[in-house]
């Protein structure tokens, strides 16, 4: 659409909404340049199901989404990226803009894409998120924390791809922190069954609770009780993913290691994937995960161990693999053509352990990897 033809037909729009469009269940605004502002006879629109909003230069809008009950699907992206730094109005405007787009309660699927702002807005939470069940974070240029969703009560499907300014996730990505007072029932991802982060430069750390800095190992307090760890207590009373079905992590390369209450909490876990995360050394003690590891492209993985459930294991580009043991229920190893020389240390000890187990020989496969 020409900008011509955009400012005539924002004109009608503005001026006979309450008649013309009622019935409107599809809204895109995609790359309608002209346009910096959406008009208030938009909150008129009391059908609309699905509103796009890709590459208008808007800087202002009404208080548009937040009555629009039918409203299922919102996808906003902000203008093409580019090498040079964005100026301070720029990025504030796109902050305050975000923050407008306040959507309604019944939102069950959200795309965002290119944000350039610092911080993502206030109304990421289970107050406007409450139905929300599809979320897709896409080329975040500056935001250097997630939003905390782990309090979203039916999330279920999480994608984050390019957070550039990202290097660490912690417990403000659960949505509480060390001192907030949490209860006994609280459960964080409730309903979470996939999560994919994927090409993630300069993400180091994941954890889900604050590291305690100060903390004296005493056998005991004055009153005989034993010491409690304040992380302990915590991951005591915190439920973890519950529904959790499948991690992907793709492209991280800095990532360290995985956190810990990833393999003790994670009780329906059924597939890890882990490509090109060259930093993790180790995969280890995921008593839950029930059917497939796969670990691509990762050369600094030195042991995978501890995995009792797991039936297929997929390894290729892992040059440094010289430990792989307690894999009591693997049915299949399938390996890289390149696996060949290091896999031998280990392959002899599971073919072992699967004969004695099992009373057969461990089937073990080659990855097609051209």
């Amino acid at each position: 659409m020409a900008p011509t033809e955009c400012r005539l037909y924002w004109h009608i729009l503005s001026s006979r909404i309450h008649w013309l469009l009622k019935n409107l269940q599809v809204l895109s605004l995609r790359y309608c340049k002209a346009l910096h502002s959406l008009p208030s006879a938009m909150t008129q629109l009391c059908s609309l199901r699905c509103f796009c909003l890709i590459g208008a230069e808007i800087n202002h809008v009404p208080k548009v989404l937040a009555d629009k009950n039918h409203l299922k699907e919102l996808s906003l992206e902000w203008t093409e990226q580019r090498e040079e730094k964005y100026q301070e109005e720029e990025v504030s405007n796109a902050e305050g803009v975000f923050e407008q787009l306040i959507p309604s309660r019944n939102l069950e699927a959200l795309f965002i894409r290119l944000y350039f702002g610092r911080r993502y807005p206030t109304w990421f939470g289970t107050t406007y998120l409450c139905s929300l069940i599809h979320l897709t974070l896409r080329y975040s240029r500056s935001c250097v924390d997630l939003p905390p969703l782990g309090q979203l009560p039916n999330l279920k499907y999480l994608l984050i791809v390019r957070s550039y300014a990202l290097t660490k996730v912690g417990p403000e990505f659960v949505g509480y922190r060390n001192r907030d007072p949490i209860c006994s029932e609280l459960v964080a991802f409730p309903k979470l069954e996939w999560l994919i982060i994927r090409d993630m430069p300069n993400w180091e750390e994941w954890s889900f609770f604050e590291e305690v800095e100060e903390f004296a190992v005493d056998e005991g307090r004055e009153d005989g009780a034993a010491e409690t760890r304040p992380e302990d207590a915590q991951s005591a009373r915190l439920s973890l993913l519950p529904r959790f079905v499948m991690l992907r992590l793709e492209h991280c390369p800095k990532l360290r290691t995985l956190p810990r209450q990833v393999g003790e909490d994670t009780t329906n876990l059924k597939m890890l994937k882990l490509i090109g995360a060259n930093n993790l050394k180790a995969v280890e003690d995921f008593p839950h995960l029930a059917d497939l590891l796969l670990i691509e492209k990762c050369e600094g993985m030195e042991r995978i161990s501890n995995l009792p459930q797991v039936t297929k294991l997929h390894v290729h580009g892992c040059p440094n693999l010289s430990h792989v043991e307690g894999l009591g229920s693997l049915q299949q190893l399938w390996l890289g053509e390149d696996m060949q020389e290091v896999s031998s240390r280990w392959v002899p000890g599971l073919q072992v352990q699967h004969q004695r187990l099992h009373g057969e020989y461990l089937d073990v496969y080659t990855l097609s990897t051209s």
